[in-house]
């Protein structure tokens, strides 16, 4: 097995147990209703990219984790919205939101291999999500994804992605944090955080995409605009 494919095996792992719900966050949203799902995605600007999506006739949540960005599509009015990760842990979690925020008729969860895509026809797609996946696997993986994402979105598709905040690897250094390769941050063997600046990333997108638009967000609790939205067409 090379480095990559350990990386993905790895990862597979860590999510599978990292977004399994667990009972504490089914009380911890007990008392939300139906009617509050725009509180499930970490930040306005990307609630807003999302809700676009509304307006698409079939949008795929790509690595959807609790499927925050996919149930947020359905609930601003797209009729067919499959969401979808490589580990079962997210998708069992995807399913109680779903459940809670009374998304149903027309919303697919399903938990796929990272040959998934490469099932999925031409232009199937009019709207995709990527949230917190291309910079947290492999380089390699994510541009293969990347031209997947290209191929089975429709001419008129629009594709909003999510990314980490970039740090250089003198940042790194100086919170003691070590790189692989001067891009790969791993934790306890696995791979957390792959660091390409936004000149970077635009660049790799622009293989297959035009970057429309790009703009920084903040989670909650955090002080600095620094993480990625970026929003594609197909070129």
């Amino acid at each position: 097995m090379n480095n990559i494919e350990q990386d993905n095996k790895s990862l597979i792992d860590f999510w599978d147990q990292a977004i399994a719900i667990t009972d504490e966050e089914k009380e911890s949203v007990a008392e939300l209703g139906a009617a509050d799902w725009k509180e499930m995605a970490p930040s306005e600007k990307l609630c807003e990219a999302v809700m676009t999506l509304g307006k698409k006739k079939k949008v795929l949540d790509y690595g959807c984790g609790n499927a925050w960005a996919g149930i947020i599509a359905a609930k601003s009015g797209c009729p067919d919205v499959t969401a979808v990760d490589v580990s079962k842990g997210p998708i069992e979690t995807a399913k109680f939101y779903a459940d809670k925020f009374e998304v149903r008729e027309g919303f697919k969860t399903f938990d796929v291999g990272f040959d998934w895509l490469g099932t999925v026809a031409d232009k199937s797609y009019d709207g995709i999500i990527c949230s917190n996946v291309l910079d947290v696997i492999p380089t390699e993986t994510a541009k293969a994804i990347i031209d997947d994402l290209a191929r089975i979105s429709t001419d008129d598709a629009i594709i909003v992605i999510g990314m980490n905040f970039y740090m250089t690897p003198e940042e790194c250094a100086e919170r003691g944090m070590e790189l692989v390769d001067g891009r790969k941050f791993y934790s306890n063997g696995v791979l957390r955080l792959v660091f390409h600046s936004d000149e970077e990333w635009t660049d790799i997108f622009s293989a297959r995409f035009d970057v429309e638009r790009l703009d920084h967000f903040a989670w909650p609790g955090e002080s600095a605009e620094k993480r990625r939205l970026f929003v594609l067409r197909k070129k």
